[in-house]
Protein backbone atom coordinates (compact mmCIF):
# COMPACT_ATOMS: atom_id res chain seq x y z
CA UNK A 1 0.00 0.00 0.00
CA UNK A 2 1.52 3.17 -0.82
CA UNK A 3 2.14 5.68 -3.97
CA UNK A 4 3.26 3.08 -5.98
CA UNK A 5 -0.20 1.22 -5.81
CA UNK A 6 -2.12 4.41 -6.12
CA UNK A 7 -0.78 5.47 -9.31
CA UNK A 8 -1.52 1.65 -10.68
CA UNK A 9 -4.66 1.90 -9.94
CA UNK A 10 -5.15 5.29 -11.51
CA UNK A 11 -3.51 4.14 -14.63
CA UNK A 12 -5.30 0.82 -14.89
CA UNK A 13 -8.74 2.89 -14.89
CA UNK A 14 -10.36 2.97 -18.22
CA UNK A 15 -10.38 6.34 -20.37
CA UNK A 16 -13.52 8.58 -20.19
CA UNK A 17 -16.66 8.19 -23.05
CA UNK A 18 -16.05 9.65 -26.21
CA UNK A 19 -19.28 11.75 -25.02
CA UNK A 20 -17.53 13.02 -22.08
CA UNK A 21 -13.88 13.14 -24.12
CA UNK A 22 -16.40 15.39 -26.76
CA UNK A 23 -17.37 17.31 -24.07
CA UNK A 24 -14.47 18.17 -22.48
CA UNK A 25 -12.71 19.43 -26.10
CA UNK A 26 -16.12 21.97 -26.68
CA UNK A 27 -15.06 23.62 -23.16
CA UNK A 28 -11.24 23.77 -24.17
CA UNK A 29 -12.25 25.95 -27.17
CA UNK A 30 -14.03 28.49 -25.12
CA UNK A 31 -17.17 29.58 -24.10
CA UNK A 32 -19.46 26.98 -25.79
CA UNK A 33 -22.87 26.82 -27.18
CA UNK A 34 -25.62 25.73 -24.34
CA UNK A 35 -27.23 23.79 -27.31
CA UNK A 36 -24.45 22.02 -28.82
CA UNK A 37 -23.07 20.64 -24.95
CA UNK A 38 -26.95 19.78 -24.44
CA UNK A 39 -26.85 17.93 -27.59
CA UNK A 40 -23.43 16.07 -27.16
CA UNK A 41 -25.20 14.96 -23.66
CA UNK A 42 -27.74 13.55 -25.37
CA UNK A 43 -25.98 11.65 -27.99
CA UNK A 44 -25.39 9.08 -24.83
CA UNK A 45 -28.44 7.93 -23.20
CA UNK A 46 -26.14 6.36 -20.29
CA UNK A 47 -24.78 10.33 -19.40
CA UNK A 48 -28.21 11.82 -19.52
CA UNK A 49 -29.75 9.34 -17.58
CA UNK A 50 -26.58 9.81 -15.14
CA UNK A 51 -27.28 13.79 -14.92
CA UNK A 52 -30.96 13.49 -14.71
CA UNK A 53 -30.60 11.14 -11.59
CA UNK A 54 -28.01 13.41 -9.88
CA UNK A 55 -29.66 16.67 -10.09
CA UNK A 56 -32.84 14.70 -9.31
CA UNK A 57 -31.14 13.52 -5.67
CA UNK A 58 -32.63 14.43 -2.69
CA UNK A 59 -29.76 16.20 -2.47
CA UNK A 60 -30.68 19.37 -4.25
CA UNK A 61 -34.65 19.29 -2.78
CA UNK A 62 -36.22 20.60 -6.05
CA UNK A 63 -39.69 20.79 -5.79
CA UNK A 64 -40.12 19.71 -9.59
CA UNK A 65 -39.14 17.06 -11.00
CA UNK A 66 -36.18 17.69 -14.20
CA UNK A 67 -36.62 15.82 -17.03
CA UNK A 68 -34.83 16.97 -19.78
CA UNK A 69 -30.79 18.08 -20.20
CA UNK A 70 -31.85 21.43 -21.61
CA UNK A 71 -33.80 21.87 -17.87
CA UNK A 72 -30.93 20.95 -15.85
CA UNK A 73 -28.48 22.93 -17.79
CA UNK A 74 -30.78 26.38 -17.24
CA UNK A 75 -31.04 25.38 -13.51
CA UNK A 76 -27.80 24.45 -12.65
CA UNK A 77 -25.68 26.27 -15.31
CA UNK A 78 -22.71 24.72 -18.01
CA UNK A 79 -20.20 24.28 -14.95
CA UNK A 80 -22.21 22.22 -12.90
CA UNK A 81 -23.44 20.13 -15.73
CA UNK A 82 -20.13 19.88 -16.58
CA UNK A 83 -19.21 18.76 -13.41
CA UNK A 84 -22.31 16.16 -12.85
CA UNK A 85 -21.23 14.63 -16.61
CA UNK A 86 -17.21 14.02 -15.59
CA UNK A 87 -18.29 12.91 -12.07
CA UNK A 88 -21.58 10.51 -13.73
CA UNK A 89 -18.41 9.06 -16.14
CA UNK A 90 -15.45 8.69 -13.25
CA UNK A 91 -17.98 6.98 -11.30
CA UNK A 92 -18.86 3.85 -13.77
CA UNK A 93 -14.98 3.44 -13.28
CA UNK A 94 -15.22 3.02 -9.07
CA UNK A 95 -17.09 0.67 -7.09
CA UNK A 96 -17.40 3.73 -4.01
CA UNK A 97 -17.44 2.87 -0.42
CA UNK A 98 -16.51 5.97 1.57
CA UNK A 99 -16.49 4.12 5.05
CA UNK A 100 -12.64 4.11 5.62
CA UNK A 101 -13.33 8.46 5.74
CA UNK A 102 -16.68 7.49 8.52
CA UNK A 103 -19.17 8.97 5.48
CA UNK A 104 -21.87 6.88 3.43
CA UNK A 105 -21.68 7.10 -0.46
CA UNK A 106 -24.70 9.52 -0.24
CA UNK A 107 -23.02 11.75 2.67
CA UNK A 108 -19.71 11.82 0.35
CA UNK A 109 -22.06 13.16 -2.82
CA UNK A 110 -23.44 15.68 -0.61
CA UNK A 111 -20.26 17.01 0.56
CA UNK A 112 -19.25 17.45 -3.19
CA UNK A 113 -22.43 19.33 -4.14
CA UNK A 114 -22.05 21.62 -1.08
CA UNK A 115 -18.39 22.44 -2.50
CA UNK A 116 -19.55 23.24 -5.93
CA UNK A 117 -22.75 25.11 -4.77
CA UNK A 118 -20.72 27.41 -2.05
CA UNK A 119 -17.90 28.05 -4.86
CA UNK A 120 -20.88 28.91 -7.20
CA UNK A 121 -22.64 31.22 -4.48
CA UNK A 122 -19.87 32.92 -3.31
CA UNK A 123 -17.07 32.78 -6.65
CA UNK A 124 -19.32 33.67 -9.13
CA UNK A 125 -19.43 37.36 -7.66
CA UNK A 126 -15.65 37.37 -6.95
CA UNK A 127 -14.71 36.28 -10.48
CA UNK A 128 -16.95 35.28 -13.17
CA UNK A 129 -14.22 34.22 -15.62
CA UNK A 130 -12.12 32.20 -13.16
CA UNK A 131 -15.57 30.73 -11.70
CA UNK A 132 -15.71 28.95 -15.33
CA UNK A 133 -12.98 26.85 -13.66
CA UNK A 134 -13.78 26.89 -10.11
CA UNK A 135 -17.48 26.01 -10.25
CA UNK A 136 -16.82 22.45 -12.04
CA UNK A 137 -13.64 21.21 -10.45
CA UNK A 138 -15.65 22.52 -6.65
CA UNK A 139 -17.65 19.05 -7.47
CA UNK A 140 -14.97 16.95 -8.61
CA UNK A 141 -11.82 17.94 -6.27
CA UNK A 142 -12.52 15.60 -3.60
CA UNK A 143 -11.96 12.33 -5.81
CA UNK A 144 -9.30 11.43 -4.73
CA UNK A 145 -10.56 9.84 -1.50
CA UNK A 146 -12.66 7.50 -3.66
CA UNK A 147 -9.47 5.69 -4.78
CA UNK A 148 -7.85 6.39 -0.91
CA UNK A 149 -10.95 4.78 0.26
CA UNK A 150 -10.72 1.66 -2.25
CA UNK A 151 -7.24 1.21 -1.37
CA UNK A 152 -7.86 1.27 2.30
CA UNK A 153 -10.23 -0.94 2.01
CA UNK A 154 -8.63 -3.53 0.18
CA UNK A 155 -5.57 -3.38 2.00
CA UNK A 156 -7.65 -3.96 5.40
CA UNK A 157 -6.26 -0.77 7.14
CA UNK A 158 -9.87 1.18 6.57
CA UNK A 159 -10.60 0.67 10.38
CA UNK A 160 -7.28 1.99 11.42
CA UNK A 161 -7.31 5.08 9.26
CA UNK A 162 -11.11 5.94 10.29
CA UNK A 163 -9.68 5.71 13.96
CA UNK A 164 -6.59 7.60 13.59
CA UNK A 165 -8.93 10.47 11.46
CA UNK A 166 -11.24 11.06 14.24
CA UNK A 167 -8.05 13.01 16.21
CA UNK A 168 -5.76 14.04 13.19
CA UNK A 169 -6.28 15.98 10.08
CA UNK A 170 -7.55 14.49 6.84
CA UNK A 171 -3.90 15.99 4.73
CA UNK A 172 -1.84 14.20 7.42
CA UNK A 173 -3.13 10.56 7.76
CA UNK A 174 -3.76 10.37 4.15
CA UNK A 175 0.12 11.31 3.82
CA UNK A 176 0.50 8.80 6.68
CA UNK A 177 -1.23 5.85 4.92
CA UNK A 178 -0.72 6.44 1.20
CA UNK A 179 2.12 8.92 0.70
CA UNK A 180 0.13 11.38 -0.69
CA UNK A 181 -2.77 13.26 0.11
CA UNK A 182 -6.16 12.94 -1.80
CA UNK A 183 -5.61 16.28 -3.54
CA UNK A 184 -2.47 15.43 -5.21
CA UNK A 185 -4.82 11.87 -6.12
CA UNK A 186 -7.24 14.04 -7.77
CA UNK A 187 -4.70 15.81 -9.57
CA UNK A 188 -2.96 12.49 -11.04
CA UNK A 189 -6.51 11.29 -11.83
CA UNK A 190 -7.57 14.41 -13.91
CA UNK A 191 -4.17 14.00 -15.62
CA UNK A 192 -4.74 10.67 -16.62
CA UNK A 193 -8.16 11.38 -18.09
CA UNK A 194 -6.75 14.52 -20.00
CA UNK A 195 -8.73 17.02 -18.24
CA UNK A 196 -7.56 20.51 -19.02
CA UNK A 197 -4.83 21.25 -17.36
CA UNK A 198 -5.84 24.00 -15.12
CA UNK A 199 -7.68 21.60 -12.93
CA UNK A 200 -4.24 19.26 -12.17
CA UNK A 201 -2.53 21.85 -11.64
CA UNK A 202 -4.69 23.78 -8.98
CA UNK A 203 -5.08 20.44 -6.95
CA UNK A 204 -1.23 19.77 -7.43
CA UNK A 205 -0.92 23.17 -5.39
CA UNK A 206 -4.00 22.89 -3.31
CA UNK A 207 -2.44 21.40 0.18
CA UNK A 208 0.08 24.38 -0.71
CA UNK A 209 0.52 26.95 2.11
CA UNK A 210 2.71 29.40 0.87
CA UNK A 211 5.16 30.03 -2.02
CA UNK A 212 2.16 29.69 -4.20
CA UNK A 213 2.84 31.28 -7.98
CA UNK A 214 1.25 33.95 -7.97
CA UNK A 215 -0.94 33.30 -11.66
CA UNK A 216 -2.69 30.53 -9.36
CA UNK A 217 -2.78 31.91 -5.72
CA UNK A 218 -6.08 32.99 -5.48
CA UNK A 219 -7.69 30.13 -7.42
CA UNK A 220 -5.77 28.12 -4.64
CA UNK A 221 -6.61 30.00 -1.76
CA UNK A 222 -10.09 29.84 -3.16
CA UNK A 223 -10.04 25.93 -3.18
CA UNK A 224 -8.90 25.49 0.20
CA UNK A 225 -11.65 27.82 1.67
CA UNK A 226 -14.30 25.96 0.33
CA UNK A 227 -12.35 23.31 1.35
CA UNK A 228 -11.96 24.35 4.77
CA UNK A 229 -15.50 25.33 5.55
CA UNK A 230 -17.01 21.88 4.14
CA UNK A 231 -14.88 18.66 4.28
CA UNK A 232 -14.92 15.24 5.64
CA UNK A 233 -15.11 16.44 9.65
CA UNK A 234 -17.02 19.55 9.09
CA UNK A 235 -19.32 20.81 6.74
CA UNK A 236 -20.32 24.09 7.54
CA UNK A 237 -20.09 24.48 11.28
CA UNK A 238 -19.51 27.85 12.62
CA UNK A 239 -15.52 26.60 13.17
CA UNK A 240 -15.10 25.66 9.59
CA UNK A 241 -16.97 28.66 8.35
CA UNK A 242 -14.57 31.27 10.29
CA UNK A 243 -11.47 29.03 9.16
CA UNK A 244 -12.78 29.50 5.66
CA UNK A 245 -13.02 33.48 6.39
CA UNK A 246 -9.50 33.76 7.15
CA UNK A 247 -8.18 32.32 4.12
CA UNK A 248 -10.82 34.76 2.33
CA UNK A 249 -9.29 37.08 4.67
CA UNK A 250 -5.86 35.78 3.06
CA UNK A 251 -6.41 36.23 -0.33
CA UNK A 252 -7.84 39.82 0.37
CA UNK A 253 -11.01 39.41 -0.35
CA UNK A 254 -14.51 40.40 1.28
CA UNK A 255 -15.08 37.62 3.98
CA UNK A 256 -18.55 38.91 4.60
CA UNK A 257 -19.38 37.56 0.85
CA UNK A 258 -17.92 34.10 1.70
CA UNK A 259 -19.78 33.88 5.07
CA UNK A 260 -23.14 35.05 3.55
CA UNK A 261 -22.78 32.37 0.90
CA UNK A 262 -22.12 29.25 3.33
CA UNK A 263 -24.99 30.43 5.40
CA UNK A 264 -27.41 30.11 2.55
CA UNK A 265 -25.73 27.06 1.40
CA UNK A 266 -25.87 25.79 5.03
CA UNK A 267 -29.26 26.56 4.71
CA UNK A 268 -30.08 24.74 1.67
CA UNK A 269 -28.59 21.46 2.35
CA UNK A 270 -30.29 21.59 5.92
Amino acid sequence: MGFESIIAKIHSLPPLPASVVKLEEAFRQGEPDMKSIVSIIEGDPLLTADILSKVNSPIYGLRNRIVSVMQAVTLFGLGTVRALALKASMDRNFEIDMSPYGLSNEDFAKISAMQNALMFQWYMGVDVERSKIMIPLAFLMETGKVIIAKELTESSYGEVFREMLESNSVDEIEKEFTDVTSAQVSAMLFKHWHFEEIFSILMEHADQEDQIDKSIEEMVLAIQAVRTAINVKEQLSDKSIEAGCMIVTKMGRDSVRFMNASRRVKEKFE
